[in-house]
């Protein structure tokens, strides 16, 4: 299917659109993570949360790349392009990325709930956009039954944690559930992430 250049356009303008906003999320991240005491340079205590954002940042940022470029630019794997599915991808990558920068906001232990809200909101867009994606005739499978893990693991840890005196168990345990996961999605996907 030859792509035409119109298409290439507006990929690449979703693409730069919620690039500039992970962009943001990211160096937020690393702002939070950095002090301006100088006695006490880095927030150390931030550290789990920082490793579990990083640990969904990156696979999110990779896959969304790829999909976009299998999917409507490189000529070889290329669907027949229906605008609608591309500003629907757009919409919901952009969308996400907007989840990352809630993420930045909340490193520290004391707001772990809010930053595991985030991406719980995260995972049901990713939800939604499997389930769209799947219907299309896209193998993204694997990634909708990892996304329901983590929902339900991030679930039971905020039920368990509920009306518990603060501690950096919860912290913990949600990094212990994105590693997991995100090791799983590359072994599963590795097809899409490493072509």
């Amino acid at each position: 299917m030859p792509i035409s250049g119109n298409v290439v356009h507006t990929v690449n303008f979703f693409q730069g659109a919620f690039t500039i906003i992970l962009a943001l999320a990211l160096g937020e991240a690393l702002k939070t993570f950095v002090s301006d005491n100088h006695e006490v340079p880095l927030r150390w205590e931030r550290v789990p949360a920082l490793l579990a954002f990083l640990l969904v940042f990156f696979p999110f940022f990779q896959s969304m790349s790829q999909y976009l470029y299998i999917t409507y630019l490189n000529p070889q794997t290329a669907l027949k392009f229906y605008p609608g599915y591309l500003v629907f991808d757009g919409l919901i990558f952009t969308l996400q990325s907007g989840c990352f920068f809630v993420m930045s906001r909340a490193l520290p232990p004391n707001v772990w709930r809010r930053f595991y809200a985030a991406v719980l909101v995260l995972m049901a867009f990713d939800i939604v956009w499997t389930g769209v994606t799947s219907l299309r005739g896209i193998h993204v499978g694997d990634w909708l039954w990892i996304d329901v893990a983590i929902v339900v693991s991030l679930l039971l840890v905020m039920a368990y944690e509920r009306g518990r005196p603060a501690s950096m168990r919860p912290v913990y345990l949600g990094l212990l559930i994105i590693a997991a996961t995100t090791a799983l999605s590359y072994w599963l996907e590795r097809d899409i992430y490493f072509p």
